[in-house]
């Protein structure tokens, strides 16, 4: 009669532990970091970066997972039934590499980085059902470990470049792709430390220099929206400062007004002039968006109320202003169109700088009709003279 004991012994307990332990380890931390690296990517600032580290730090993880034998007795998955797993992540790392070395440094040299990364994508889809349908899962790892040491090289050679022309980013991630390129080296020589690979160390200092590189680079873009934010902020403070809170009293004329922006800061403009019988209406468009456009606005106010003395001549004060902003615009300009009411003639007097056309609609007459007459925008032409055109209201 045979007996067959389930009992391990605790030699051979304590040699598990100690070979597959500390990869088991390493595993728990990458894969908690690449988790970390996907949910800033997703949440914060959707920076490709972090998603390619984190995608390659996931891989890897799940690669180390299904090579351990803790993972597989706990799972009671003895033998190699976890093998293919690891032979396609192995195959398909490259590519999220790839990607973060393109994200990072462009196609590179004669689109040296972007070939090497179809030539990863490639080789994954090629090679990995394959390999499944002939059952040989390694018939394919010198070409897989010639991608790796080729892609390892070009990119060293671009790190080494972008090193020299002050990229700080690219500087920091130079030495730790070297300690991979090392480590790696020393793996295929049959190198261990105590009988356990010393691969995993290079691949851990290699996503510590992708993790870190891709974090300051979202930093940096957060600093940099930040900042957008509020230069916006500013900008609203200021255009809505100058414009009116109210619409003016006039007698015998009510006089309503809408201000919706396409865009949180726009460049547009209005502001009332009342003096006597006569009611002056300046609406004007600055070119760009942000500071600089609210900056310009503001200067148009000033400007315009310096043109009182024009209020019955909306031409006259076009050309006050093309005056008085030419030259001063940087590459900005102004469209504006300018229209007096005169309320004891009953007329209208217009005039427009590359403005779109007024409409005036006669609500008693039932008719409406376009208030087109146009000359040369402000700012670039400081002589540009304008011409009026009067309709009864």
């Amino acid at each position: 009669m045979s007996v067959i004991s389930d009992v391990i012994p605790r030699q051979a307990v304590y040699s598990a532990l100690r070979l597959n332990l500390p990869y088991f380890a390493v595993a728990c931390a990458i894969a908690i970091g690449g988790a970390a690296s996907l949910l800033l990517a997703r949440l914060r600032s959707r920076e490709r970066l972090l998603l390619w580290v984190g995608i390659c730090s996931i891989l890897y993880a799940l690669r180390l997972f299904a090579q351990n034998e803790l993972v597989r007795a706990a799972l009671n998955a003895p033998g190699n039934e976890f093998a293919p797993i690891a032979f396609c992540i192995s195959y398909s790392i490259n590519i999220p590499f790839a990607l973060f070395a393109i994200e990072l440094l462009g196609r590179g040299w004669k689109r040296s980085i972007a070939i090497w990364a179809w030539l990863c994508c490639l080789f994954a889809v090629i090679a990995v059902p394959v390999s499944l349908l002939i059952h040989r899962l390694h018939w394919a790892d010198v070409t897989n470990a010639v991608l790796v040491v080729g892609g390892t090289v070009l990119l060293l050679s671009h790190l080494a470049v972008a090193r020299r022309a002050g990229n700080v980013l690219a500087a920091s991630l130079f030495w730790p792709v070297v300690v991979f390129a090392v480590f790696v080296l020393l793996e295929n020589f049959g190198f261990t430390i105590r009988g356990l690979s010393v691969e995993p160390i290079g691949m851990v200092a290699l996503l510590i220099g992708l993790g870190s590189v891709a974090l300051r680079r979202a930093l940096a873009t957060e600093r940099k929206l930040i900042d957008v934010e509020q230069e916006l902020s500013t900008a609203r403070r200021i255009q809505f400062a100058i414009l009116p809170e109210s619409a003016p009293e006039f007698e015998g004329v009510r006089v309503a007004m809408l201000y919706r922006p396409m865009t949180s800061v726009a460049g547009d403009f209005y502001d009332f002039q009342v003096s006597g019988d006569l009611l002056t209406i300046l609406v004007a468009d600055v070119s760009g968006h942000g500071v600089p456009a609210a900056l310009v606005s503001s200067m148009l106010k000033v400007c315009f109320t310096a043109q009182r003395r024009n209020a019955s001549n909306p031409a006259a004060i076009l050309s006050g202003l093309a005056g008085m902003l030419g030259g001063s615009l940087g590459g900005q300009y102004v469209t504006a169109a300018c229209a007096t009411i005169d309320r004891k003639a009953r007329m209208i007097t217009y005039s427009g700088a590359g403005h779109p056309p007024s409409i005036l609609a006669r609500c008693e007459a039932g008719d409406a009709m376009f208030l087109d007459q146009n000359g040369l925008f402000l700012g670039p032409f400081p002589n540009a003279a304008y011409e009026n055109m009067s309709t009864p209201f």
